[in-house]
């Protein structure tokens, strides 16, 4: 499909108050419908064409970030005001998209990612930080499933593992996580078209794809602008080269006079 739906989001697509005080006490929740099936067929298109563009460089679970670089189609899911209305109840009125994560892994590819969590990885504030996970495959343990432990993203800043010996470079310290913790996690087991929240600072690890099918997924992370926002530069997918962060405020105003990025914003009427 060439041409963006009239409509992205499913009809029966709901986040409310409920759905949201499991977010804030388990710091992750599981919504159901999100992508429409014309809406799903268009981002798979369009995820296609920017996977055979992956340099040899880097692997096709690093396109970070893309939406800077003209993939009007991330822009398009990350703007849709009933995505925005789910935010709002996470960071406030004041939303700023700081990055787009496109995981996709391949066929009988990509390593197990270890657990961690993403504030401190992405060097962003803890506070008010949403992130946004939409599956574009039916996803389950064979084909790279993520998992994260509930309630564990009121515990500060974990302790980490460092070296160049590893291809994660802030994996958390298994030593800090739960001796139960095969028994604790939630694996996300999820239909093509759903979307999962967790915040920012809950941990989370996946598994590989040792499966005959596709595991993409989009992240799309957000947070208040009022938030601590750091510099931090990414790699272009297509050729490996640096640029770096711009923070797009996508919904209300620029409170602290940042001068963020306003591009994204509707048009006033």
């Amino acid at each position: 499909m060439a041409n963006k739906p009239s409509i992205m989001v499913h009809e029966d697509f709901h986040y409310g108050d409920e759905e949201n005080a499991h977010y804030l006490k388990e710091g992750y929740h599981i919504c159901d419908k999100f992508l429409t099936d014309e809406a799903l067929a268009y981002c798979r298109a369009k995820i296609d064409q920017m996977t055979a563009q992956v340099c040899d460089e880097l692997p096709t679970h690093m396109i970070v970030s893309a939406h800077q670089l003209g993939a009007q189609w991330m822009i398009d899911l990350a703007t849709e005001p009933k995505l925005l209305d789910l935010l709002e109840k996470q960071v406030g009125p004041n939303i700023v998209l700081w990055s787009s994560h496109l995981l996709c892994k391949q066929p009988h590819t990509g390593e197990a990612i270890p657990w961690h969590q993403d504030a401190p990885y992405w060097n962003v504030s803890k506070n008010l930080s949403g992130g946004v996970w939409i599956a574009f495959d039916d996803i389950d343990e064979d084909n790279g499933a993520m998992s994260i432990i509930p309630g564990w993203h009121n515990k500060g800043t974990l302790k980490r593992l460092y070296g160049d010996e590893k291809f994660f470079s802030e994996e958390i310290d298994p030593a800090v996580l739960p001796e139960n913790i095969d028994e604790v996690k939630v694996q996300y087991k999820v239909r093509a078209g759903q979307l999962c929240v967790h915040d920012t600072m809950t941990p989370h690890n996946s598994v590989p794809n040792n499966s005959d099918r596709w595991r993409r997924v989009l992240v799309l992370r957000y947070m208040g602008a009022k938030d601590d926002m750091a510099d931090k530069d990414y790699q272009d997918y297509r050729d490996n080269s640096d640029f770096r962060r711009i923070y797009y405020l996508v919904r209300g105003n620029d409170i602290m006079n940042r001068g963020l990025n306003t591009d994204l914003l509707p048009a006033a009427v």
